[in-house]
């Protein structure tokens, strides 16, 4: 393991280098809590002296804690005033040289960038995001649609005029000191748009390197319900829009209904390939399925449209997992797994960072962001889910089940290029935020 993270009472005759890292996104999908330790190992790996606060949107934070111990956490907000909710948070802003946007599915604190380059004058950069010109604004009654396949958007995408960036999002990118976007055509999309940000480059998205663990409780689990180490399959189902009124126990909002209506009109089609592929799996390999979520809803989603509706013989080899799980604790899972066949983004960026083979099916509803997956090397293990059938995900799981060797040579292949796209990224992220920490800083600016 790296060395610690730099302690916030450094005694070093030379002061360490501040950086306020915005992350942890929201609490219910383990892909987006698991971005933030991804980033502080990172960090930790090439930044060790760094000092680094982060600014978090959740409430539970203790893995994080144990696992990064001198990681100051802070919580708060602003308003449009620009005034701190937090003591805490004003302090940071004074005493931070740098803000670190975290990786995620788009440039979710725009606004918080925005006040900290106004309020502090001080630089900011952005790292591990997908930046998609195809996603229907919420307010837009078009949206959502059904999407495409990453060929198909690609084509879109590559269709745009220069002039397609909003002013808002132009003004932060431009203030940027570095973009590092998580997949290639969020990428050539950026380029393509006259940005003069300098620094426009590419980064494995931060989940990667997750090494939060949990094995105590996993091992529970696995022997209670008898599951042997590397000779079950994990499998993790999705609706095609996630349900957010459902999970938040709000009124549903017009761009709500129709995403539901979108998920509803394939759910057959999806679940339909999903139960045949575990039955097969189930009856030519005689080995154990683990039907388990990546957020909260695919809990009983799991339950209702695999376990439910399995036929007798096979439904006495599948494990339904009955709760919501963290992300240390799919890590240690995932790895005592013998593949990991996921039909959302970050259970297989868990299972390849432990050395598990894994497939990913992907909606046509999903963003751009599935270009990662090419983008790391992985098509082999790659599906557009509305143009595969059962039977080819099946022969590429019986190819992982019967040639493990190749299979995990491969995942070391991916992982090496993953580490190296970390490897260059971050030598990037060093780079200016040592020039940013040695620079005066500007009073009452405003570049944003």
């Amino acid at each position: 393991m790296s060395a610690p993270l730099c302690p916030s009472n450094s005694t070093s005759a030379q002061r360490s280098p501040h950086i306020l890292l915005r992350s942890s996104w929201q609490a219910v999908n383990i892909g987006d809590i698991g971005h933030t330790p991804g980033v502080l190992h990172l960090l930790e790996m090439y930044f060790p002296e760094a000092r680094v606060t982060l600014w978090t949107n959740l409430e539970d934070e203790r893995a994080l804690q144990e696992r990064f111990p001198q990681v100051e956490l802070i919580r708060g907000e602003l308003d449009e005033a620009g005034t701190h909710s937090n003591p805490d948070l004003q302090r940071i802003f004074r005493e931070a040289d740098f803000l670190l946007h975290g990786s995620g599915p788009g440039i979710v604190a725009r606004d918080d960038l925005v006040a900290w380059s106004a309020m502090t004058g001080k630089p900011y950069g952005i790292f591990g995001v997908t930046v998609d010109p195809l996603t229907i604004p919420a307010e837009d009654e078009r949206g959502p649609g059904e999407g495409g396949s990453l060929a198909e958007q690609q084509k879109q995408v590559d269709g745009l005029p220069s002039s397609d960036l909003s002013e808002k999002l132009r003004r932060i990118l431009n203030g940027a000191e570095f973009v590092l976007c998580r997949d290639s055509l969020s990428l050539r999309y950026l380029r393509s748009q006259d940005l003069s940000c300098e620094v426009l480059d590419f980064t494995p998205d931060g989940a990667f390197e997750i090494d939060l663990r949990e094995e105590e409780e996993s091992e529970r689990f696995l022997v209670g319900n008898q599951l042997e180490s590397g000779r079950f399959l994990a499998v993790i189902p999705r609706l095609r829009y996630t349900p957010y009124h459902k999970i938040h126990r709000r009124t549903p909002t017009g761009r709500d209904l129709r995403g539901a209506k979108v998920s509803e009109r394939y759910r057959k089609h999806d679940f339909d390939l999903m139960r045949e592929v575990v039955i097969r799996w189930v009856r030519e390999t005689g080995r154990k399925v683990l039907i388990c979520p990546e957020m909260t809803y695919q809990v009983e989603l799991g339950r209702e449209e695999i376990v439910d509706r399995l036929p007798d013989d096979v439904r006495s080899s599948v494990v339904w997992l009955p709760y919501f799980w963290s992300p240390g604790m799919a890590c240690s899972v995932y790895a005592r797994s013998e593949a990991v066949l996921s039909m959302d983004n970050h259970s297989p960026i868990f299972a390849l960072s432990v050395g598990v083979p894994t497939i990913f099916l992907r909606h046509a509803t999903d963003t751009i962001k599935g270009q990662m997956w090419p983008d790391i090397g992985m098509d082999d293990w790659f599906f557009e889910m509305d143009e595969t059938s059962s039977d080819e995900v099946v022969e590429c799981l019986l190819k992982i089940h019967q040639d493990r060797e190749s299979a995990l040579r491969f995942v070391n292949e991916i992982m090496v290029r993953v580490r190296e796209g970390h490897r260059q990224s971050m030598a990037i992220v060093r780079e200016k935020v040592l020039e940013s920490s040695t620079a005066a800083p500007v009073e009452n600016h405003q570049n944003v």
